[in-house]
Formats: C-alpha cells, sequence, structure tokens
C-alpha cells in the first residue's frame, strides 16, 4: 500500500482570482518608464497667471552644429589690377608698379632736370684801346724821338695783364722797368725772354675766347729775330702783335 502522505508535494501555482473576489491578488505591474534626462537641461521657472512659479521642468538637450573656426578679414588682393610682369633682357622681373619699357608712372616723383642758368657778362666801364696802328707807331715814333713808341708797348703791357691774368695767373713785367733798367743790365736778353712770354699770353687768350691765333711765340723768334736778316722781318710782327692786342681788347670791351 502506497501512503499518500509519503508523496512529495508539488506546488500548485496561485490561479487568479475571479473578478469580484475580494482575496484575490493584485496583478504584479511593471515599472513605469520615464525619459532619461542625464541630456536634459533644467528650465527655469516662470511665474504664471496668478504670480506663482511653475516647476522647473527638464527638456531634453538636442546636438547642436559643430562650431566654425573663426578666419580673421583677408583684404581683397590686388593682383587683379596689377600689370603682369613681363621678364626684360637681363631676365628679372620688373615690379608690376613699373611698366615694361622700365619708365615709372607718371604720378610716382622724378628728379627734376637741372635748368641751364645763362650768365649774361657786362661789358667792362673802363673801355680798353682798339685803335693801334703800325702806321702811327713808326711815323709818331719818328716825331717823338720814340716817346709815343713806348708809350704804346706800355698800354700793349697793361691790358694784357688786364684782360689774361684772371685766366692764365701770369703778369707781364711793367715796360718801363724793362725799357729802363731791366733790358739794359741783363744786355738784352730780358728783352727776348718778355716779348717771347707776351706774344705767347696775347695768343693764348684770343684762342681762350676763340678768336684766330694771329701772334705766338714763334712769330716772335721767327719774325723778329730771324727776320731782321731781310729787315721787314720786325715790322712784320710789330703788325701782327698790335692786330692781335686790338682784337683781344675789342672783345673784352664787348663781352668783359
Amino acid at each position: 500500500m502506497t501512503d499518500n502522505n509519503m508523496q512529495p508535494q508539488i506546488p500548485m501555482p496561485a490561479l487568479p482570482p475571479r473578478p469580484g473576489e475580494a482575496s484575490a491578488t493584485p496583478m504584479p505591474q511593471s515599472a513605469p518608464t520615464y525619459p532619461d534626462t542625464s541630456n536634459m537641461t533644467p528650465q527655469p521657472a516662470y511665474p504664471d497667471a496668478a504670480g506663482t512659479a511653475s516647476p522647473t521642468q527638464p527638456q531634453q538637450q538636442y546636438p547642436g552644429y559643430p562650431e566654425q573656426p573663426s578666419q580673421p578679414y583677408a583684404e581683397p588682393s590686388n593682383t587683379a589690377y596689377a600689370p603682369a610682369a613681363q621678364p626684360y633682357a637681363g631676365g628679372a622681373n620688373i615690379p608690376p608698379s613699373i611698366p615694361a619699357g622700365g619708365a615709372g608712372p607718371s604720378n610716382e616723383y622724378q628728379p627734376q632736370q637741372p635748368i641751364p642758368v645763362t650768365v649774361v657778362q657786362q661789358a667792362p666801364a673802363y673801355k680798353l684801346k682798339t685803335n693801334r696802328s703800325l702806321l702811327k707807331y713808326i711815323l709818331l715814333g719818328l716825331i717823338t724821338l720814340g716817346i709815343y713808341d713806348i708809350v704804346v708797348m706800355y698800354d700793349v703791357t697793361e691790358s694784357t695783364n688786364m684782360v689774361a691774368t684772371s685766366h692764365d695767373g701770369r703778369k707781364s713785367t711793367n715796360y718801363l722797368l724793362m725799357y729802363f733798367l731791366f733790358g739794359w743790365l741783363s744786355l738784352g736778353i730780358a728783352w727776348l725772354v718778355w716779348y717771347s712770354n707776351l706774344s705767347d699770353r696775347i695768343g693764348n687768350e684770343l684762342q681762350r675766347r676763340g678768336m684766330p691765333r694771329e701772334v705766338s711765340m714763334s712769330d716772335f723768334w721767327l719774325w723778329c729775330i730771324l727776320g731782321s736778316l731781310i729787315i721787314v722781318g720786325p715790322f712784320i710782327y710789330l703788325y701782327k702783335l698790335l692786330k692781335a692786342t686790338n682784337m683781344m681788347c675789342a672783345d673784352y670791351n664787348a663781352r668783359g
């Protein structure tokens, strides 16, 4: 025989209560689900119409657009207005501000060209003599026993010093000193040097003034020294000397 109390007891699940029964056990309910408030920012409370503040309600935070990095303002380039650089023969590029021809623009500073200044020379107040002649030198010299000749040669010497000394830096010895002192003491050697230098100075001054060289040092030695062998040589030299002195003095009287 089998004892019923010895059999294992199997627990039976509880049956749901019938509707209307008080002893019915409540059915298990799932926990309510709430929205995730971890990504929500609290909203400030605003007073309602009655003046009371409503409780803050969390709002869902939506992801925003990524913030763009700020870029500094860049000025527009002038390459659109600048002419293209063109190489010249040397191979280097000319800057855009300079045309291919090499000349700068008209609005740049250009160095001014020097203005030529014309110096107007005024005629001297004192006029030199220009009427010397060989004929008067001979005739008046014979009449005055040589005094006129001394005056004429003295005037030639002083006129030459007045016109040429400021340019050549030389000065001829006074004719009176030569005639009464140095000529006799040197036995005539000083006369050779004096006439030679005087002729050279007058010829150089004429050449400097752009006129033909009417007399020179060689004229003295050829006509006055060697030409004395034919008698007329010294007279030819005196003619050339007086004519050259008249030309020099006339140009000095006109231009200074």
